[in-house]
């Protein structure tokens, strides 16, 4: 696949970039997995270390195969809750300047509404150095908040941010080039 250059921890599924399911993705991204029993009479708290994890040859395996190992078998079925701590390594606007396979997709997150719009990089940092809301440094999970002008459409402001990554060894890239993004953005 044409990723190169990608973050690790990070992968991209249906042309959008998310995070990597493995515990050595977790690891990559710094991010920990707590855990809390909800069940009566029960106070087990956990705390998943990914890098702990991989040093022991769990690294391939699926985070959702390690936190089923970590369920109890009480009759009652195990009530452990997870939670997954925020990355200390997230993506950053700056990860992706310069690579014309990326585009930002900004969508309403308005009940029903299906409105979005896709930016380049280097213009939504130019956008929010203008305003003075960010830089290079501004991490993607942070930029949907960032965007106080509501939706056209339902004038809700509740947006999401997400990378639109296309595969430039692919042959939708070679025969469509920029037009590739079109079919994504509507994704």
């Amino acid at each position: 696949m044409g990723f190169d250059g990608l973050a690790k921890g990070w992968t991209v599924r249906g042309g959008v970039v998310s995070p990597g399911e493995r515990v050595a993705d977790y690891a990559a991204r710094e991010q920990g997995v707590q855990g809390v029993c909800r069940g009566r009479g029960c106070s087990r708290r956990l705390d998943l270390e990914p890098k702990a994890l991989g040093a022991v040859g769990l690294g391939l395996l699926s985070m959702t195969v390690v936190k089923k190992m970590w369920q109890c078998q009480r009759p009652d079925g195990c009530r452990l809750d997870y939670h997954d701590t925020a990355p200390e390594a997230p993506l950053r606007l700056s990860q992706f300047v310069g690579r014309a396979n990326v585009r930002l997709r900004l969508r309403c997150g308005g009940q029903g509404c299906k409105f979005h719009r896709v930016w380049r990089v280097e213009e939504m940092i130019a956008g929010l150095k203008k305003r003075g809301q960010g830089s290079e440094a501004t991490q993607v999970d942070k930029l949907g908040g960032m965007m106080t002008s509501p939706c056209p459409l339902c004038k809700e402001a509740g947006w999401t941010a997400e990378v639109l990554w296309v595969d430039t060894g692919s042959m939708g890239w070679k025969v469509n080039g920029e037009r590739s993004f079109d079919r994504l953005a509507s994704g």
